[in-house]
């Protein structure tokens, strides 16, 4: 029964290929062309918004590492230079203060060369060099007439031309005697202060000039002088002490004819001058002081140096050298 209906129902035959294709394929729809147009749409135009006087805080969220960082490096960098510079002011600061607190100490301390002799070649060419100064004057102090001290040489040893005087005080301006000294008989000599103020106002004909103490110890101190004139005009400075015989050394001054000294140090440096050596020859000594102790015990020091009393004031004493 099948085969029969096989037989009787044949299969279609198969149309051919090109007809197939084209039924299968679709159809072209021809484009349209538009025409190029452009509209210009003009926007009503709206006032600038009002600036806000906040600043923009940027925000963080959403953003790429690179732009975190490069906003991030200008504020990295002002934290590192002003932590910098402040360290480096503070740093400063306190080398400043140890300095200034370094400066007052040294200011407020006495130093003892004790290692320095006061015959030493050394210390009398570092004087002689550095400290002794020639002082020219346009302006010459006048002295007319002889004082009290001038007649006293005068009546011991006569007027004496071209001499050669040191006179070392503590303060004050040119000793009357040496003033007359050197402008009427052509003397000329070492003025030594320790005021530095009047170290600075010392004029006068062939003059050397000295900002030095007498040394009360055989070698050489520095320590620091007070000016007390006036409470108000206090003034400090540091002053080289020296001994009297590495003055005379510094000045060619061995063979003085008139020596004049004052301040409590002249007795203790009286006793440390090698008196009695062929270098050494000082004719009058004259200390101005009117301490009676003082005064003696330089009287009985210098008697055993044969020296002896040429003359006695209130303030002063005046020693004169015996021939031997």
């Amino acid at each position: 029964m099948a085969e029969k209906k096989i037989q009787e129902n044949p299969l279609p035959e198969e149309q051919p290929t090109e007809q197939t294709n084209q039924a299968d394929k679709p159809k072209e729809v021809p484009m349209k062309t538009i025409p190029d147009k452009t509209t210009t749409v003009v926007l009503p135009s709206t006032p600038p918004a009002a600036v806000s006087p906040r600043m923009a805080v940027p925000t963080f969220t959403k953003t790429s590492p690179n732009d975190l960082y490069r906003r991030l490096l200008p504020a990295v960098l002002f934290v590192l230079t002003f932590v910098t510079v402040m360290t480096m002011l503070l740093i400063y600061m306190d080398n400043v203060a140890m300095g200034a607190q370094q400066f007052r100490v040294n200011m407020s301390r006495d130093y003892e060369l004790a290692r320095i002799p006061q015959e030493s070649p050394a210390l009398v060419a570092y004087v002689r060099q550095l400290h002794l100064a020639p002082r020219v004057s346009h302006h010459q102090p006048q002295q007319h007439t002889p004082t009290r001290s001038v007649k006293v040489l005068d009546q011991l040893y006569g007027e004496i031309y071209n001499g050669t005087f040191v006179e070392v005080l503590e303060s004050g301006p040119r000793d009357p005697s040496t003033l007359y000294l050197g402008a009427a008989r052509g003397w000329a000599g070492l003025a030594a202060r320790a005021a530095a103020r009047a170290y600075l106002s010392l004029k006068g004909r062939a003059l050397a000039t000295l900002h030095a103490c007498l040394s009360p110890t055989p070698h050489p101190r520095e320590v620091t002088y007070h000016e007390s004139e006036s409470p108000e005009a206090a003034f400090s400075s540091r002053v080289l002490c020296l001994p009297l015989y590495t003055m005379l050394l510094a000045a060619d001054a061995t063979h003085a004819v008139y020596v004049v000294l004052d301040g409590p140090t002249v007795p203790p440096a009286l006793r440390h001058v090698p008196f009695g050596t062929p270098n050494l020859r000082l004719q009058v000594i004259e200390f101005r002081s009117a301490d009676l102790v003082a005064r003696n015990h330089t009287t009985e020091f210098l008697a055993t140096k044969n020296y002896t009393v040429a003359a006695s004031f209130d303030d002063s004493i005046m020693y004169t050298l015996k021939e031997a």
